[in-house]
Order: structure tokens, then C-alpha cells, then sequence
């Protein structure tokens, strides 16, 4: 069973948003990626406009110091979460 992105803050409700940021812990993205797959974070960078190759000129979701990642539950389910722009874009279990 993989990590697949399930939805972000403004297509959930603020009850199960505040809960899941409530209980969280900052990770590093290096921690993110190794769990969830790189192909999974690669998919949801390149569909944010992150450089995923050797694209040059253009920024890597690593090199964004905007963003934050962060363990937790949503649901009452496991889920890791990346924080970007203020927008939670959560990932959980498929």
C-alpha cells in the first residue's frame, strides 16, 4: 500500500485541517520524499511548476525555503502534508 496526494485545505473543512495541523510535526523534505516515493513528490512538484529534471532556471521543491513539510493525521489517518503558499496539500495511504 503506497502514498498517493488525497486533497489540500481548500477542498477540506477547517475542523479536520486544524486537527491535523494541531498534532503535527515538522519533517525535512529529504524524510518526506524517502516515504512517500519520489515518484509520488516528483508528480505533485512538477504539476506545482518545480523543476524535476535539470531543468535550468527553474526552482527545485528542495530549494524552496517557503515550503515546510510535516507529519500527522487527517481523518484519524495517518498522512504527511507539504505546506506551500499557506495551502496544506495533504498525502495519505492508497
Amino acid at each position: 500500500m503506497g502514498w498517493e496526494y488525497l486533497t489540500c485545505c481548500v477542498h477540506s473543512t477547517a475542523e479536520l485541517i486544524d486537527a491535523m495541523t494541531d498534532s503535527a510535526r515538522e519533517i525535512t523534505y529529504r524524510t518526506l520524499r524517502r516515504v512517500i516515493g519520489g515518484d509520488i513528490l516528483d508528480e505533485w512538484a512538477s504539476n506545482m511548476k518545480y523543476d524535476v529534471g535539470n531543468e535550468r532556471g527553474r526552482l527545485r521543491l528542495k530549494d524552496d525555503w517557503h515550503v515546510t513539510y510535516h507529519k500527522s493525521t487527517y481523518d484519524s489517518k495517518p498522512c504527511y502534508y507539504i505546506q506551500h503558499s499557506g495551502i496544506e496539500y495533504i498525502f495519505t495511504r492508497s
